[in-house]
């Protein structure tokens, strides 16, 4: 084809021609009535262990799971109290601790995922440094999706979205757990009596 026959083609079509059809958004999942429920098990199929209870319930089983361990706390206050009888490790030690121990500021049951904002008071390092990690999870920060999280997001820097353990593969697609951050993620949902979501 010649240059000339080229452009002629080319101013022949009618303005926009170019652009795809217009096509709608699909249409995504909307959320089912109980978003605990869908929670837990999406956590589960991401690779968490889930356990849901009271709080001296929760506080009993971190307790045997972690043993003789040390923890890194996450700093807030929920998690002082649940984690009070343990070893804990200085926040400058972080490789010290066999578990880091954290308050999620927000969880999305369409993914099981659990979201973290750094503060002062709530460093980032205790969910991603130690090899296993205890995550408490109050009910009432239970929302369906980022979407929903973000309409109101608690202040601080930035955002960690956790999503089961630590995963990574190669070239070959040799999956590694826990290489680039904890291999090991208990969820601790509490009910704090404020309802879900």
């Amino acid at each position: 084809m010649r240059r000339e026959e080229f452009l002629g083609r080319l101013r022949s079509r009618p303005a926009g021609s170019h652009l795809p059809s217009e096509q709608t958004a699909p249409d995504l999942p909307s959320p089912p009535g109980d978003i605990l429920s869908a929670f837990r098990e999406m956590a589960a199929k991401a690779g968490c262990r889930v356990a849901l209870g009271s709080f001296p319930e929760l506080r009993r089983t971190l307790m045997e799971e972690v043993g003789q361990g040390s923890v890194l706390r996450g700093g807030e206050e929920p998690v002082l109290a649940l984690s009070a009888d343990l070893a804990a490790v200085p926040v400058e030690e972080p490789f010290a601790a066999d578990w880091g121990v954290a308050l999620a500021d927000g969880a999305l049951a369409r993914t099981g995922s659990m979201c973290f904002v750094r503060r002062p008071a709530s460093p980032l390092t205790a969910t991603l440094v130690p090899p296993r990690i205890a995550v408490l999870v109050p009910t009432s920060r239970i929302v369906w999706d980022l979407a929903d999280y973000l309409v109101d997001p608690p202040e601080g820097g930035s955002l960690a979205i956790v999503s089961g353990p630590s995963r990574s593969a190669d070239i070959e697609n040799d999956l590694s757990i826990g290489v680039h951050g904890p291999g090991d993620v208990l969820v601790l949902v509490w009910d704090d009596g404020d309802g879900v979501g």
